[in-house]
């Protein structure tokens, strides 16, 4: 089920009201929304339990979710999201509102629902009762300061996803091919459910050429029927054919192509080009971009938001022929989630650089899972549900996550290796025996798309967590 755009609902009086397409009704019967990816939950699986039975079946879901349920017997409303945060619902405590996406004529601001959690409210609005079921026993960045502040709701911890939230420190392990085939093995199987009801003759996948989207490409290869095309998009910024062609991300993803069609004869892969020059960013930035983007604002947000809007819609041209193309695919895969699970970062290098210590890496990843929800998961949610399509992480299945959590550590990295090797080591030994480009070092998407450095004039002051002229405006 994919997220309906331009949904919200209110809480008026102790009761709650749906607003769609202009028209308001009053909800007065038990009521279901829930837009997952890989979970099936029926309302006929909540109704006559307790409050604690229902949270019990919500957070026991795997994949992404958003879940808004009216228990009309209990008179209680349920909202929250899944543990990685990857589907949107935002709150606006001024007009008591939440939904998707923020409502812009609205006064007030705007809050994401935080991640990892179901927040149970009363209806009984005198009480101003709440009560919030967490995975998680801390959030980042004082999450949870702004949510439901006056009513100074409950916290409860439930012990579920210690899978996907903890992380082995054991060592003694290496790259091996049973991993490195287990690895593909089970990021297709994951790949198979999230596709399953899908039956359109294209799939997209958000391609920059790096280590993390070749690999999710050959993903979707093995996982999909041979007659599907696969559109790679792949998107540059410049204010010509010859500066985008010069982007770091346009030449890998060419080379990764490459490799696709001598790996796979029989398969139709279509390599659709977006080039976005200063004038196409600020009319769509402007017109979609930015109302689909908050309530996040920071300069990081705009520019991650801006590559993907313009990836997710597919508008460019062919590779091949150089004729427009525009893909037809309404589901579009990412590789989020392997820097995360697999050192990826930064961050990660600077530690063992520090420390020497390879389990304090683990740690370091473990601190990344835990505050992944709080990232970008329900701001590309939104930017692509504005677009009418929906996004894909398959790296951030239950069952990929539990099990690269669980491997000795050495057996997913060895920082001690350069840069561009040793990070992420197992996907790239993966992407090697696929027969891709395997060893180029990690490149964010907003430099190696040269967005960053369109939208800041070659201004290296700008900081990615300051705030966002661009989203400020909205």
């Amino acid at each position: 089920m994919s997220i309906v755009y331009n949904r919200w609902w209110t809480l008026k009086n102790g009761n709650l009201n749906e607003e769609l397409n202009g028209k308001s009704e009053l909800i007065s019967e038990d009521y279901l929304n829930y837009p997952g990816t890989t979970t099936e939950l029926n309302i006929n699986d909540l109704k006559n339990l307790t409050i604690e039975q229902i949270i019990d079946l919500i957070l026991n879901q795997k994949g992404s979710w958003s879940i808004v349920y009216f228990d009309k017997k209990l008179n209680k409303l349920f909202i929250g999201r899944d543990v990685f945060g990857r589907q949107s619902l935002v709150f606006n405590f001024e007009m008591m509102m939440f939904g998707c996406r923020t409502k812009p004529e609205t006064s007030g601001n705007w809050v994401e629902v935080p991640f990892g959690q179901v927040t149970v409210i009363d209806m009984n609005t005198e009480l101003k009762e709440a009560t919030i079921f967490s995975y998680l026993e801390d959030y980042p960045e004082n999450l949870l300061d702004e949510y439901f502040s006056d009513w100074k709701p409950k916290r409860v911890i439930v012990n579920k996803k210690e899978s996907v939230l903890n992380v082995s420190r054991a060592t003694g392990g290496e790259i091996t091919e049973e991993n490195i085939r287990n690895l593909f093995q089970k990021v297709t199987d994951a790949t198979k459910r999230l596709l399953r009801n899908y039956h359109k003759n294209h799939i997209g996948v958000c391609l920059s050429g790096g280590v993390d989207s070749t690999f999710i490409a050959h993903v979707v290869h093995a996982a999909v029927p041979q007659e599907t095309c696969i559109d790679l998009v792949n998107v540059a910024f410049g204010n010509d054919e010859k500066e985008c062609e010069q982007a770091p991300d346009r030449k890998r993803a060419r080379n990764a192509l490459e490799s696709f069609r001598n790996a796979y004869p029989n398969r139709q892969f279509q390599l659709i080009l977006v080039n976005v020059d200063s004038e196409l960013l600020e009319f769509h930035r402007n017109e979609s971009v930015a109302s689909a983007a908050q309530p996040a604002n920071s300069v990081l947000d705009d520019s991650l938001s801006c590559v993907l809007w313009f990836a997710v819609r597919g508008k460019g041209v062919n590779s091949d022929d150089g004729s427009l193309v525009e893909s037809t695919a309404t589901t579009c895969l990412l590789g989020s989630g392997a820097d995360e699970l697999l050192a990826g970062y930064a961050r990660h290098r600077n530690r063992f650089e520090k420390e020497r210590i390879t389990e304090a890496v683990a740690e370091e990843c473990e601190n990344e899972l835990r505050r992944l929800g709080s990232r970008n998961g329900g701001r590309d949610a939104r930017v692509a549900a504005q677009l009418g399509k929906t996004i894909l992480s398959p790296l951030l299945e239950d069952s990929v996550v539990t099990w690269l959590n669980s491997l000795p550590v050495d057996s997913k990295w060895d920082l001690s290796l350069p840069r561009g090797i040793g990070e992420k080591l197992l996907l790239r030994r993966t992407v090697k025996m696929l027969g891709s480009p395997y060893d180029a070092p990690k490149q964010a998407m907003q430099f190696g798309s040269r967005m960053a450095k369109m939208s800041n004039g070659g201004n290296n002051s700008i900081k990615g967590s300051d705030k966002s002229p661009h989203l400020s405006l909205v």
